[in-house]
């Protein structure tokens, strides 16, 4: 018999997006036990009688939107979706079928036109992540990946138990690479689960460049980096952001990667946004010494996983960045 599962949508926008994913989960061979939305704004939203809605109490990010939900679930393992994504009939399916352990586990995640979003993240030595896969059309097996990607996900009781929810101080981006060290550092596993199909429209809710957005992206990857990554990898990081953030730059004179959309504002943004999580560095440090007594992955471990799941620096010069 297949497990119960529960799914939780976070919209900001609510209309066509959030009904398109509702009625993808409505299709479900394998139905929601639950389906709850959480509307972040002042958007008016209307939802299936089957259907709980929640409202933020004011305008919210990402991160304190999807805890909102989370805490009313939790007893069961729960698919945390985009707005902007449709699942597949057999999403649910796959995805509970899959979770015969506690962990994490990212479906696969396609484009509009069929080929790969992202099947995960791999990690450069920053901690900076990309997506695996995009722009690929053959799926890979079944495997584990550096990071899970917060446009959709299935995370089971014992994350929100023991690892606990999204970090709020990153209101949005990055949220999801600081709960995947932080659950890597607890010893669980993200596993990558080919044939839980999903469809995202890619930088549909926030769009898909902007100044702001670096900034966040770049102020949150150095916080779960000091929160999560071995020291002697954050010792490192002035030097191996500095490498990526040069590679970025060469990619952009190129047309190529994420730089070619950002300009200089994005490189400012850049490196605005590093030095205010280096100046942050202190709650970030004050975090990782609670979560120290729960670690079961040392620091060779986490050196292990970095390792295992490392993106070359040729990555920011194809498809496969994860862009903000």
């Amino acid at each position: 018999m297949i497990q119960p599962v529960d799914a939780l949508i976070v919209t900001h926008r609510a209309g066509p997006l959030l009904y398109d994913c509702l009625a993808g989960l409505a299709a479900q061979t394998h139905p929601a036990a639950r389906v709850v939305v959480v509307v972040s704004s002042n958007a008016l939203a209307s939802v299936p009688k089957n259907v709980e809605l929640l409202r933020t109490s004011t305008p919210m990010d990402f991160a304190p939107a999807a805890n909102l939900g989370l805490s009313v679930l939790g007893n069961r393992p729960v698919v945390l979706l985009n707005d902007d994504t449709v699942p597949h009939p057999d999403f649910l399916k796959e995805l509970a079928t899959a979770a015969t352990t506690e962990g994490i586990y990212q479906p696969r995640i396609l484009l509009t036109d069929g080929s790969v979003d992202n099947t995960g993240h791999r990690l450069f030595w920053d901690g900076f992540n990309v997506a695996r896969d995009r722009g690929q059309t053959t799926p890979r097996e079944a495997d584990t990946c550096g990071a899970f990607s917060g446009a959709a996900v299935m995370l089971t009781p014992a994350i929100l138990r023991r690892v606990g929810s999204f970090d709020e101080d990153f209101g949005a981006y990055g949220e999801d690479l600081d709960l995947s060290l932080r659950a890597v550092r607890q010893g669980f596993r993200i596993q990558h689960v080919p044939k839980a199909v999903i469809t995202h429209r890619l930088g549909a809710t926030y769009g898909r460049h902007s100044a702001r957005k670096i900034f966040l992206v770049e102020r949150n990857r150095t916080r779960a980096a000091i929160r999560s990554l071995p020291l002697s990898a954050i010792a490192l990081l002035p030097a191996t952001s500095a490498l990526r953030l040069a590679t970025m730059g060469a990619a952009a004179m190129t047309g190529s990667g994420l730089g070619a959309g950002a300009g200089l504002n994005g490189a400012a943004a850049a490196l605005a946004g590093m030095m205010v999580g280096a100046a942050q560095a202190p709650r970030a440090w004050g975090k990782r010494r609670q979560d120290q007594a729960a670690w079961t992955a040392g620091e060779r471990a986490m050196w292990q996983h970095i390792s295992k799941e490392r993106a070359p620096l040729s990555a920011l010069f194809g498809p496969s960045i994860n862009g903000p």
